[in-house]
């Protein structure tokens, strides 16, 4: 479904928030240079990530922690999840396409963070 369709932002509902512990098992990619950011390009069979249950291919990153990383350039990205230092993680995932996310009816800066930081984690 369109986002636009939606409103100015995505429900809450689009955004899944999860805690894992290290290594985690996702398979990112960036997205096209026009939207930035990354991707679940796809979960490793049997890792922690797909045990949670919560997490899907296609899911885009937009925050580490309470850092906004939606929209950074790949190695900044997993950069923020590399030098975590917390037990789990917290990672902050929009359900739907880039250019649903980034796109000129995607969500403003300022409610994208109030998703990060209310969003309640879901555990494994």
């Amino acid at each position: 479904e369109a986002i636009n369709s939606l409103g100015p932002a995505a429900p809450p509902a689009n955004y899944v928030t999860v805690a894992l512990k290290k290594p985690m098992g996702i398979v990112f990619e960036e997205n096209d240079e026009e939207f930035g950011g990354i991707f679940v390009l796809s979960l490793t069979e049997g890792g922690i990530a797909a045990a949670n249950g919560s997490i899907q291919p296609g899911d885009q990153l937009v925050a580490v922690g309470e850092n906004k990383v939606g929209g950074l350039a790949f190695d900044d990205a997993l950069g923020a999840i590399i030098d975590s230092q917390a037990e789990e993680t917290k990672l902050v995932f929009f359900r739907g396409s880039a250019k649903n996310l980034y796109g000129p009816t995607g969500a403003s800066q300022d409610w994208l963070l109030g998703v990060i930081w209310s969003n309640k984690t879901f555990p494994p």
